[in-house]
């Protein structure tokens, strides 16, 4: 367990390690405009419930970070005529070029330098961490 969990610090400094960020963005920012982009990719309107579905993280949460992405030009936020209730979002053309640096060419570097390592590797990595993840308990007080 120490080795697994000493590898999931060497995971978490990966993500630290990304190309710097435009003033003010975060990687988590990086990761919204991903969802984002990945959604709309396969539906017509993509919700800010649909974000934090796809991130598995609070509506809260990624509300603030959309909100976040909004005030940086990243995203747009719009709702439907026939349902103002329902809040939309879409990348701007600055969000699409922050997809493609940061997540298209990014990923893209990663490709060449994970050269060999296998599709079952990768599902391997994936599986295990996400089973470390939902077997750890609460904090304990």
């Amino acid at each position: 367990i120490k080795a697994l969990l000493d590898a999931c610090f060497v995971a978490k400094s990966i993500t630290e390690r990304m190309w710097k960020l435009p003033k003010g963005l975060k990687p988590r920012h990086i990761h919204v405009i991903d969802a984002i982009k990945l959604l709309s990719k396969s539906q017509d309107c993509v919700r800010i419930s649909d974000v934090s579905n796809q991130l598995q993280v609070t509506t809260p949460s990624i509300t603030k970070l959309i909100n976040e992405l909004e005030s940086f030009g990243v995203v747009h936020k719009y709702s439907l005529e026939e349902d103002k209730r329902v809040t939309l979002v879409r990348l701007t053309d600055l969000g699409e070029s922050y997809e493609n640096r940061y997540v298209n060419q990014y990923h893209s570097k990663w490709v060449v330098q994970l050269e060999g390592v296998t599709d079952e590797e990768i599902d391997t990595t994936i599986r295990i961490i996400n089973k470390l993840a939902n077997a750890m308990p609460a904090e304990e007080n």
